[in-house]
């Protein structure tokens, strides 16, 4: 399947859609200009109850519309704007929905997975513990303890505690496929990338293997994040009319300290704890930048003692021209 990245070009309002991998190469040296990378997602696969037993595609409470990140060198500040429908504290629901249990009434967002290793594979990279994980939403299933960022991250699959689709086989052809006559994507993966094996392969609730991990199961917290409004976001250079949206979706949004990071090469993953929807990011981050140069309190304080000896033979030549 091919993917596509949306460049905004320096000094032109005007959105770029670029096809093929060679296009997303031009487009990643234009995105990175601005610091902003964009992952464009479906509008028709998204998959909900429709309250009388059966299933809904597209525009639902669940749809993911995109994701951004922007990887700020001035401040070595990471930026994350979602795109959904779904509220940053999640869906309220009942005890059960379709005869599947929700473990606290509530199904939201999963946590959001940046895979920086050479791995290729999502499970190769949670089983030797090579995540960074984020948990953003305060109220999800995550076995993180609080909100932040976690290095030496394993995920862990809450779908099955959520009346969720087990994986993202079941979800495309069991679910999106037959309702719309479409496959469902991930942003810039297919569904069925060779990065998400093996859960591109059918699973069920009662193979515990086949379920794709959503949220972090252990790793170490190495910092905070700070949530962040539209205003925000704009004024750190995020376009609103990129990801086609409805007006009734909102942005989610928030930064870290790049430091927190890898650098390089990564992809990010955002599944919700039912796997209704999800999305996948490929970018890259660039070195840190060096801090501004600060003089030692030494050279402050020469700097200081200089300026007073020149002051002092200016007043000294002064008396003696009087």
């Amino acid at each position: 399947m091919k993917r596509f990245k949306t460049a905004i070009l320096l000094g032109a309002a005007t959105a770029t859609i670029f096809f093929g991998s060679t296009a997303k190469q031009a487009a990643r040296a234009e995105t990175l200009n601005l610091g902003w990378d964009y992952a464009i997602d479906p509008s028709y696969d998204s998959l909900d109850s429709n309250g009388m037993g059966g299933i809904t595609a597209g525009g639902t409470i669940y749809e993911i519309y995109g994701m951004a990140i922007k990887d700020d060198v001035s401040t070595n500040t990471i930026w994350i704007a979602i795109n959904a429908n779904l509220p940053l504290t999640g869906n309220p629901t009942e005890d059960t929905v379709n005869g599947y249990p929700v473990s606290n009434r509530n199904i939201g967002f999963g946590d959001l997975f940046f895979d920086f290793s050479d791995r290729n594979n999502f499970k190769a990279a949670s089983d030797s513990n090579s995540l960074f994980g984020i948990r953003f939403a305060p109220n999800n299933d995550s076995n993180a303890p609080s909100t932040g960022v976690y290095s030496g991250v394993k995920a862990k699959s809450v779908v099955a505690q959520n009346a969720g689709w087990s994986n993202f086989y079941n979800h495309s052809v069991n679910g999106v496929l037959p309702l719309t006559g479409l496959e469902a994507r991930t942003g810039d993966l297919g569904w069925n990338d060779s990065y998400y094996n093996p859960y591109t392969s059918e699973g069920s609730h009662s193979r515990p293997e086949s379920l794709i991990p959503n949220v972090i199961e252990s790793g170490n917290k190495v910092g905070d994040i700070t949530m962040v409004g539209d205003a925000e976001l704009v004024a750190a250079g995020f376009a609103l009319n990129v990801i086609p949206a409805p007006s009734t979706s909102r942005n989610i949004g928030f930064k870290f300290d790049k430091s927190l990071l890898s650098i390089g090469s990564y992809v990010a993953t955002l599944i919700q704890e039912c796997n209704n929807d999800a999305i996948a990011l490929k970018g890259e981050t660039q070195p840190l930048s060096p801090p501004e140069a600060v003089p030692e309190p030494s050279s402050i304080l020469a700097t200081l003692l200089g300026f007073g000896a020149i002051a002092a033979r200016r007043k000294r030549k002064q008396k003696l021209a009087v």
